[in-house]
């Protein structure tokens, strides 16, 4: 009995041994089969984003707010019409002789050109920033009744460097297209130009007046009284210059009663009188002496 016990326990062992190595080999596939890691593979972790993590109370964590700006769209500006282009100044005609008109400072355009010294250029009055404008009112004579007809006296006390000398009423006739003719009133501007040639200036030859520094020839009024007739300094006209004024002093006829009258000093080559104005001249080098030149004093 002891050895049919014992024999039939060490076939059970014997048996049992393949059944738990088959049993395993069950339970090992199917856990590859559930899904479960493989011995050797690498578990993929799980991507958990932070809005759908949940927090250690269970309650899911607040999402954290964008700190990009808001996208605004503006609105694309309507295209605006250009500005309009100013408007090109032109001369303005007055119809009535006036103390406004071409009163000093302001500037005049060339109506009309000049054809001859019968008839001389016409001028208007323009804005000083005009592109027309050519010369500026530098003073002006009241308007008033005409006293003279004679040259030296209509002529206005001008400044010397002035380049020339416009008769308003006459002018004003021709701007308006009316022959120019005597009239009620008379007055007088002294202009200057806006750019160079300057006539008026020293030794230049031109301008309506004579001042120091400019040249002459000597030459006879009609009286017979001695006068001066302007010239260019530098020679380059068709006369050459014999004499330069020096000094200019007011005329003897309109010192005050019981004053002296200034005069040119002792040995002044040339002097003469246009009326209001006494002048002093001195040879200028190199000229020739005229012999029998009209108030030729040395």
């Amino acid at each position: 009995m002891i050895r049919t016990e014992i024999g039939t326990r060490l076939r059970r062992r014997s048996l049992a041994a393949p059944t738990a190595l088959l049993a395993g080999a069950l339970l090992l596939a199917g856990c590859s089969s559930n899904g479960s890691p493989q011995s050797g593979a690498t578990p993929t972790p799980a991507v958990t984003t932070a809005s759908s993590a949940p927090s250690p109370t269970g309650t899911p964590a607040p999402t954290a707010p964008s700190t990009a700006p808001p996208v605004t769209t503006v609105p694309s500006p309507l295209p605006s019409a250009p500005p309009p282009a100013p408007a090109t100044p032109t001369a303005s005609t007055a119809t009535e002789l006036t103390d406004d008109y071409l009163a000093a400072g302001q500037c005049v355009s060339v109506v009309s050109e000049a054809v001859s010294d019968i008839h001389p250029a016409t001028y208007g009055a323009v804005p000083c920033e005009s592109l027309t404008a050519v010369a500026q009112v530098v003073s002006r004579t009241r308007t008033a009744l005409p006293h003279s007809s004679a040259p030296a006296v209509k002529r206005p006390a001008c400044k010397d460097d002035t380049d020339f000398v416009l008769d308003l009423g006459p002018n004003l006739a021709r701007a308006n297209g009316r022959t120019a003719q005597l009239y009620e009133k008379e007055a007088y501007a002294c202009l200057r130009n806006l750019k160079a040639p300057h006539p008026g200036d020293p030794g230049q030859g031109g301008g309506p007046m004579i001042g120091v520094g400019d040249c002459i020839v000597g030459a006879a009024a009609a009286n017979g009284d001695p006068s001066g007739r302007e010239i260019r300094c530098d020679a380059t006209g068709p006369s050459k210059p014999q004499y330069k004024i020096v000094k200019k002093l007011r005329s003897p006829l309109l010192t005050p009663r019981g004053s002296t009258p200034d005069t040119c000093a002792p040995g002044t080559a040339y002097e003469f009188s246009d009326g209001g104005q006494q002048y002093c001249a001195a040879w200028v080098p190199g000229a020739s002496n005229r012999a029998g030149a009209p108030g030729l004093t040395g």
